[in-house]
């Protein structure tokens, strides 16, 4: 006899071998013992947690002669009918089957009496998956069934079916199974195969299937095919494409250390080997979530987890703009055709948010009656708390000269040439010198570009001091790669937008910009930071800074 994978050997049989629906299997038992049968049904939840196996034991049990305990007896006429002949259960994959065609077949077929059963039930499996047509189609056949006939409905995506349908059936939530119900049942199952199989590894298994017991036991499947040998932890997730729970943390301590060549090579490892990058974006979501509970509820994990997640240094802050950027990535990782580039990128952006973002939280972080800067960068050093007003006015003022020069001969061909080559930063991030500015400008992009200035944007405008920190060190990186000496200034997003349309003002009405040499100009007071301002933007222009 040919191989049956364990997750159909091992399949529910009947109500009581269900683990995990405890309350929804009462419910149904009850009401086959009371006789109050629905029409229509509808099973919500998760893959793997038995919806499909308890619609088919509802179909046999409520059809046995012998049910009054609420379950099918096997032995009964009709039982042994229906195990040798289902042909009164009927199962449809709405996935395949989702037109309007098949939901009118249906509706031809359900006058008919059934042929061997009291019930003729009708299992429709993702049945989310219906057009609206087919959904219109199995509306009306809802709203006045003939007696001899039950639905019920499988469903992983609720919020697909129509009200109109959820209103008409009995609604049954499936919840994920826990981690102590799945290793039970897995435990049983090396039993009864004979097979000796570690608890750590069966408790990873239960871990890793999330809560879906087709997930585990297929899982177990594999490892059981596997037994030979011992199994190490790090075998296990490799047999689902997944990395380890120590990789992952390492993976994020490259981040919160600004170890991008750990980083770099780990992103390497991970699609050479065929991970799903997708896999890690949710376990790295899931980590933080984990750093964020242990810092502000003190018994929910054990002292050793505890322990190690408390090793991070994240506030809630930077943890939330972490959550932000990881699920824009787990949204656009999927429509890329280059998903390693792609993950690279936002793996830089995690750096900058983490290293280079303002914590208003900490105290050592930016504090603007100070004009103390911290951006986490063990080779930059704090500014003086005592630098005096007009130094700060030349800063301002000096920032804006170059945002005004760099509009002055603006040329498209030039933008063009130097975003053309713009993606050889990439060769400086493993750079020891380098590779702090490169990560940064990796974040940004230019938008106005001439032969002696360049105009740096970042939608992140935590970002704008520590690119005027490290102008000199900028200016050296892009003369390697492009071989001119460029003098750079940057923006935030809502800075360029206003720039932006300011020039095609200028344009429309023929307003040259005029050039503002960079060392004559003398700043002493807040009155001179105004004039010179407003020399350069206009009066009824608002302050850049």
């Amino acid at each position: 006899m040919s191989y049956i994978a364990l997750y159909r050997k091992y399949r529910p049989r009947k109500f009581d071998d269900v683990i995990g629906q405890k309350v929804i299997v009462e419910i149904l038992k009850n009401s086959i013992i009371n006789n109050h049968i629905s029409h229509a049904y509808l099973f919500n939840g998760p893959r793997g947690t038995g919806k499909t196996s308890i619609a088919k034991i509802f179909a046999r049990a409520v059809n046995c002669l012998d049910n009054s305990d609420g379950n099918y007896c096997g032995k009964c006429e009709l039982c042994r009918n229906l195990e040798i002949n289902d042909v009164d259960i009927v199962e449809i994959d709405a996935a395949s089957n989702n037109g309007v065609e098949e939901i009118r077949e249906i509706r031809s077929k359900i006058k008919l009496v059934p042929t061997i059963a009291k019930y003729k039930v009708y299992i429709i499996d993702e049945v989310h998956m219906l057009s609206t047509g087919a959904f219109n189609a199995l509306l009306k056949t809802l709203e006045e069934p003939p007696s001899h006939v039950i639905f019920i409905l499988a469903t992983t995506d609720m919020h697909k079916i129509p009200l109109t349908i959820l209103s008409r059936c009995q609604r049954f939530d499936f919840k994920k199974i826990n981690s102590e119900e799945m290793f039970a049942k897995l435990k049983e199952i090396c039993d009864l195969e004979n097979k000796k199989i570690a608890d750590s590894i069966l408790k990873l298994i239960a871990k890793l299937s999330d809560g879906g017991c087709r997930d585990a036991i297929n899982l177990l499947d594999q490892v059981i095919s596997l037994s030979n040998v011992d199994l190490t932890e790090d075998e296990i997730y490799d047999l689902q494409g997944r990395v380890s729970q120590e990789t992952i943390i390492k993976f994020l301590r490259s981040v919160c250390n600004n170890e991008i060549d750990i980083g770099m090579q780990l992103i390497d490892d991970f699609t050479t080997s065929g991970k799903n990058l997708n896999t890690i974006v949710d376990e790295l979501l899931i980590l933080l979530r984990n750093i964020s509970l242990a810092q502000n509820i003190d018994s929910y994990f054990t002292a050793e987890e505890k322990e190690i997640y408390l090793t991070f240094d994240l506030s809630i802050d930077k943890i939330k703009e972490m959550t932000k950027i990881l699920l824009e990535l787990s949204n656009q990782i999927a429509k890329s055709t280059n998903q390693k580039n792609l993950f690279e990128i936002y793996y830089i952006y995690l750096i900058h948010t983490v290293n280079y973002r303002y914590d208003l939280n900490n105290d050592d972080d930016y504090d603007v009656n100070k004009n103390n800067v911290n951006f986490c960068d063990n080779s930059q050093v704090k500014q003086n708390n005592n630098v005096n007003e007009s130094e700060i006015i030349d800063m301002d003022i000096f920032r804006k000269i170059r945002i005004n020069n760099c509009f002055v001969n603006a040329d498209k061909k030039i933008l063009s040439k130097v975003n053309k080559d713009y993606e050889r930063i990439n060769d400086f991030i493993a750079n020891k010198v380098y590779n702090n500015v490169a990560t940064l400008l990796l974040t940004g992009k230019i938008v106005v570009a001439s032969d002696e200035y360049l105009l740096f944007n970042f939608y992140d405008k935590s970002l704008i001091q520590g690119f005027m920190n490290n102008i000199k060190k900028i200016e050296k990186l892009l003369f390697e790669i492009y071989d001119v000496n460029f003098k750079v200034v940057c923006v935030t997003n809502d800075e360029w937008l206003m720039l932006k349309n300011e020039f095609i003002s200028k344009k429309k009405n023929n307003i040259p910009y005029e050039f503002i040499p960079e060392t004559n100009i003398e700043i002493k007071n807040k009155t001179s930071f105004e004039d010179v301002t407003s020399n350069v933007f206009g009066d009824d222009v608002e302050n850049i800074n």
